[in-house]
């Protein structure tokens, strides 16, 4: 009998304890990755690695990063190591101007050159033909001009908190109808005035190919600053998906019901001709 009670006992202890959540693709990718992560510093480059370089013949796809305006890679320790954590070779140019692109393109270059340098700890270790660009504000607009002015070298780009063209001066324009590689373009939807969801959907409709757009809510200007707040999932989602092929990431954004179109922490979710 006192076996009975408690095998009775046991089950409904079963029965009674809180279901576990179910994985979410945001959930997966919002926390560190499998890779260590190095860092080092170049002249005008913070770099942001895996430890591992290469292990089991793993070749690291580049980020290139923009600051916003004023800032510099250290005030993004959470995004820039996040990346690096999930396998991404990043080169963030310490320069606090990036919004020409030419910073950011010059840094790609810069890591595409280790490749082929054997006193390089990258030498051979990168995957050159996957080049993402990604960049805040000012460095929002830099990653489209890296991506439509480096002749096909950028294979997607996130602009984060992209200004609306009254914050835009006249050497930093950018034209996102030029793209002709992916883009996620996401922002705060606290961010009313310098970023709001009226000019991000502007630039989502003027994007001739490949898009996305949502707004993180309760997030502002500066949320990617700092820890990267509720921006890392996505963020990182996206670049597994375009630049690693990831096929599970690629259901926050494609497919019958993406993901993130159905997250109640978003809003203002579209998505266009994704493959």
């Amino acid at each position: 009998m006192k076996l009975l009670v408690a095998v009775v006992v046991l089950l409904l202890g079963v029965v009674a304890r809180p279901a576990q959540a179910a994985d979410t693709i945001e959930a997966h990718y919002k926390v560190a990755g499998p890779w260590a992560v190095a860092t080092a510093d170049a002249p005008g480059y913070k770099l942001y690695y895996p430890a591992d370089l290469g292990a089991g013949g793993v070749k690291h796809p580049i980020i290139t990063w923009g600051n916003g305006t004023g800032a510099v890679p250290t005030q993004y320790p959470g995004l820039l190591n996040q990346l690096a954590s999930w396998g991404f070779a990043v080169v963030a140019s310490t320069d606090t101007t990036t919004g020409t692109g030419s910073e950011m393109i010059a840094a790609a270059q810069y890591l595409i050159a280790r490749n082929t340098d054997s006193s390089s700890v990258f030498y051979g270790k990168l995957d050159v033909t996957k080049v993402g660009a990604v960049g805040h504000s000012q460095g929002a607009g830099g990653a489209v001009n890296t991506a439509t002015k480096s002749g096909g070298l950028i294979d997607t780009v996130i602009p984060i908190a992209l200004p609306a063209p009254i914050w835009v001066g006249s050497g930093d324009k950018f034209y996102v109808d030029q793209l002709t590689c992916p883009v996620l373009f996401v922002s705060g939807a606290n961010d009313t005035l310098i970023s709001p969801n009226s000019a991000l959907q502007t630039y989502y409709g003027q994007v001739p190919g490949a898009a996305a757009k949502a707004q993180l809510k309760g997030a502002d200007h500066n949320t990617i600053q700092g820890t990267g707040g509720g921006f890392l999932g996505y963020v990182t989602a996206w670049l597994m998906y375009q630049l690693q092929g990831d096929t599970y990431a690629r259901g926050a954004f494609a497919g019958t019901t993406p993901e993130l179109n159905t997250n109640t922490n978003w809003q203002n979710q579209v998505e266009k001709n994704l493959p």
